[in-house]
């Protein structure tokens, strides 16, 4: 078996200007996590929703039996005990279950319960769109210790409805609402184009008004179904007015020296060039590893170069002998930004809105405005 590179960990940011729903927030994209590996799990395709920025390009496929669920599962606590033990460190891993909408299937119930059972090992989350979360489901949250509910907002009420569906954001956020008075934190996820971003600070005012624990946003990514709206993407001559949308969505959360529940989230790939957010820096194929519904290893689900199935070789097998993630992992940086002073922490911005606009992963991020 080749031996893993290893992963760049991120400095960590000084504790004063940490907000609490950060600290301690089970996500990939907070500090603590860039030195952990998470598994997104598409557990199906089937979704009830047809939202035009997807990056599915079907969604009434669902190959995977309860079996195959629970023997990926396995499979990545198998992982995260070779990766930890490489690295001579000890950290709970994470998974994030997501779809299609998973709580469309069945047997989401004995899908939870079995990650709930493994939460020495592991955490989890749910990237949904809450259509079908119900009193009965909120138990199974709360009895398997899920660590977060992901909802989406794209958008003021009529920009979000066109991209999802007629009544959507309204039952987004009563869900959402709904979610934290029993005591499951939310997050909300807000895809950003052209066109949509100056609606930031009122999603985030929004989101304060429901008490969500986070909102963060980042750019769409021209694939899949997002490929239809390349002509509103986010690029390099109008990403400084995203980043200033965003700005003014964090504002002050200190209010009379009291933390806002609420904190917007600025760590994803070049927002800290305009924000107060931390240099970050793509984990595909890192710290991060996606297996899609038909048990298709992939980086990421935005970047879906497929290196093997775990139906038929071992995650652990193709996370560290394939030439995609072998080469992911290694401290390249893009010919494009040599001279760049960010280049060591940022290492060439998203990597899969690269691939998505130049076929290739190691060119620098189109959306970069910097000037070289």
């Amino acid at each position: 078996m080749a031996v893993p590179l290893a992963p760049h960990v991120r400095p960590a940011r000084p504790a004063h200007l940490v907000h609490p729903a950060e600290a301690d927030a089970a996500v990939a994209e907070t500090t603590d996590m860039r030195s952990r590996i998470l598994m997104q799990f598409h557990i199906t395709g089937r979704c009830n929703l047809r939202c035009k920025h997807c990056y599915r390009e079907d969604g009434d496929v669902q190959p995977l039996s309860t079996d195959d669920v629970k023997n990926i599962i396995d499979q990545y606590t198998k992982l995260l005990r070779l990766y930890n033990g490489i690295h001579g460190i000890k950290r709970r891993g994470h998974i994030n279950i997501t779809g299609g909408e998973p709580f469309i299937r069945e047997d989401i119930r004995d899908i939870l319960m079995y990650l709930g059972e493994h939460r020495e090992r592991f955490s989890y989350g749910v990237l949904s769109n809450g259509s079908f979360i119900d009193d009965g489901m909120i138990k199974v949250l709360r009895e398997t210790g899920a660590s977060f509910v992901q909802l989406s907002i794209d958008g003021d009420r009529e920009t979000h409805d066109s991209l999802r569906a007629s009544g959507d954001y309204d039952r987004v956020l009563r869900k959402a609402e709904y979610l934290e008075k029993n005591g499951i934190r939310t997050y909300i996820s807000f895809t950003a184009n052209r066109d949509n971003h100056k609606h930031l600070p009122k999603v985030a005012k929004e989101c304060r008004k429901a008490g969500v624990t986070k909102l963060w946003s980042d750019r769409l990514v021209p694939i899949g179904g997002g490929s239809e709206l390349r002509d509103i993407a986010i690029t390099a001559d109008n990403i400084e007015d995203y980043l200033g949308s965003l700005r003014r969505a964090k504002g002050n959360f200190l209010t009379r020296k009291i933390y806002s529940k609420t904190m917007v989230s600025s760590n994803r790939a070049l927002q800290f060039l305009g924000t107060d957010g931390c240099p970050y820096h793509c984990s595909a194929g890192d710290t991060l590893i996606t297996v899609d519904e038909f048990g298709n290893v992939m980086p990421c689900r935005r970047m879906p170069i497929v290196c093997g199935n775990a139906l038929e070789t071992s995650l652990a097998s193709i996370y560290f002998g394939d030439d995609t993630f072998r080469t992911l992992r290694m401290e390249h940086i893009p010919k494009e930004c040599e001279g760049c002073k960010h280049k060591s922490v940022c290492r060439g911005g998203a990597k899969c809105q690269s691939y998505a606009v130049y076929g290739d992963f190691g060119r620098r991020d189109p959306g970069c405005p910097v000037k070289i």
